[in-house]
């Protein structure tokens, strides 16, 4: 004969790591202000940066060309003084004119390249007044970011420990119903507590569809053989599905909203408070991880009744 078993071990297991999760996300969220205030300021200096950038482009453009005339020059005087002597005079004079107008000609040329090189040290001492704050300013969102990253890691890290936990207990919690049941010997395969979390697009339903089972005819059970009164839990369903719903709302609308709100210069990053974007997803993660471990502790309870009364089952 076997035996219902107790799945209480995971759920207690998936409660205590969502109380971690939720502080975990706090103190992501704290990080993620804390670079988001470093952020605003490099963001609003941005265009200043990128215009003093372009400014300096700007000016020194024309140096290749000045640089370029004045390597030419130099190169026609020195040809020209290490020709020969023409044994014609006037020859001789006409070359003479042309080293001078040559010499000229660079010493010109030398003066608009030093007129260009003042131009382009000037703008430069103006760009790193305004570049050397930015790039400072640049690192320190970088160091705000990693620490960040680093936080939210441990949070998604959680959480996936979390899953696994909740799976295992829904695993056992499907397996229970198959013992007492006999109906439930065709219901979803246990495995499916796992699988459900994995497959893309079908985790969308799955995972609630495999707890809603094992809540709903858990309970089904238990009113079935009278060892719990009739209307113990009538908003099963509604409580169920608020679960799925703010789970859903924290971990995908929301992980949107912080991204578009955080770190994409769109409408959202301008237009929504950063500080209430923050505090709403630490409200909906907090409101979905406390829906979830009051429905766990309500099914180890009714797994605590199963098994007080597993002399009332036929177990197969």
């Amino acid at each position: 004969m076997k035996k219902i078993a107790n799945n209480g071990f995971f759920g207690k297991l998936a409660m205590i790591t969502n109380v971690l999760i939720l502080c975990m996300f706090v103190v992501s969220m704290i990080c993620l202000l804390s670079f988001d205030k470093i952020n605003i300021k490099l963001v609003s200096n941005t265009a200043d940066y990128t215009n003093a950038d372009a400014e300096l482009r700007e000016v020194e453009k024309p140096r290749r060309k000045a640089q370029s005339e004045v390597d030419y020059y130099a190169f026609k005087l020195d040809t020209l003084k290490k020709q020969t002597l023409p044994a014609d005079k006037k020859k001789v004079k006409e070359q003479q004119e042309d080293i001078e107008k040559t010499e000229h000609t660079l010493e010109a040329k030398e003066a608009e390249l030093a007129r260009v090189d003042s131009t382009i040290h000037a703008q430069t001492l103006l760009c790193e007044a305004i570049q050397a704050p930015y790039k400072d300013l640049k690192k320190q969102a970088e160091s705000a970011k990693f620490i960040f990253t680093i936080t939210l890691y441990i949070t998604i890290l959680l959480f996936i420990i979390k899953i696994l936990f909740f799976a295992a207990w829904n695993h056992k919690g499907l397996r229970n119903l198959r013992i007492t049941s006999i109906w439930m010997k065709k219901s979803t395969s246990p495995y499916w507590a796992y699988l459900g979390w994995i497959i893309p697009i079908y985790n969308f339903v799955k995972p609630f569809s495999v707890f809603s089972e094992v809540y709903n005819e858990t309970n089904y059970i238990l009113l079935d053989k009278n060892i719990i009164q009739k209307g113990k839990d009538t908003n099963s369903d509604f409580n169920l599905g608020l679960w799925w719903g703010l789970l859903l709302i924290s971990t995908v609308l929301m992980s949107f909203v912080l991204n578009a709100t955080f770190f994409n210069e769109g409408p959202m990053y301008f237009k929504l408070s950063h500080i209430g974007v923050a505090i709403t997803a630490i409200i909906m993660w907090a409101l979905y991880l406390l829906q979830e471990s009051v429905l766990i502790y309500r099914g180890i309870k009714m797994n605590q009744i199963l098994i007080e009364n597993h002399s009332k089952f036929d177990l197969q």
